[in-house]
């Protein structure tokens, strides 16, 4: 009887389910089954792990605090509402740069720029954001002794630095791929 209830089952499910194509439906869409895992998620540092840069997540001090290495000042300044970066940019020059998104909370936080032509690229500087007394509250190198410049693949403009070549496709959900870039590789939609 139960194996007549199990072949039922698997035979009055509808067949088109198993065509239709795989899409992203979001959280929400599993939060009411899912109620326990949801709030432990919500809590988690994998929620708050890559958020659009704002005062309630931006972290590290952007009251023109200054990070000094190799001959660069890199500053870290507001205008306005926007978060900005005045760093070495591609060309060797220094250019201010509106910070995208935050990586992290604990124990540091990186900045991810969005740079002209669409695609974004993980600055090499973070903030510490653990207590003053445990050594934390700075900027410091996530290349710590490297003078990386404008054309390493390591400085924080080159292709092992850029979000959508090299960190994308593992550490996102629902990302769409929508053009390519000579020397970079794919860009991924904003």
């Amino acid at each position: 009887m139960a194996a007549i209830l199990v072949l039922s089952t698997l035979v009055s499910r509808s067949p088109a389910s198993a065509d239709e194509p795989t899409h992203y439906v979001g959280s929400t869409a599993c939060a009411a089954c899912h109620q326990a895992e949801t709030t432990a998620w919500q809590t988690s540092h994998h929620a708050a792990a890559m958020q659009p840069a704002t005062a309630a997540t931006v972290l590290g001090d952007f009251n023109d605090a200054t990070f000094a290495q190799g001959g660069v000042t890199t500053t870290f300044h507001r205008s306005g509402d926007t978060y900005m970066v005045r760093s070495d940019g591609p060309d060797g020059a220094m250019h201010d740069y509106p910070i995208a998104y935050t990586f992290g909370v604990a124990p540091l936080q990186q900045y991810l720029i969005k740079m002209p032509g669409g695609h974004y690229q993980a600055l090499g500087i973070a903030w510490d954001s653990r207590a003053k007394e445990a050594g934390g509250q700075r900027w410091y190198s996530l290349h710590p002794g490297q003078f990386l410049t404008a054309g390493d693949r390591l400085h924080w403009t080159g292709r092992d630095q850029n979000w959508n070549y090299m960190c994308a496709d593992c550490h996102s959900t629902d990302v769409r791929k929508n053009c390519n870039s000579p020397g970079i590789g794919p860009l991924i939609g904003a």
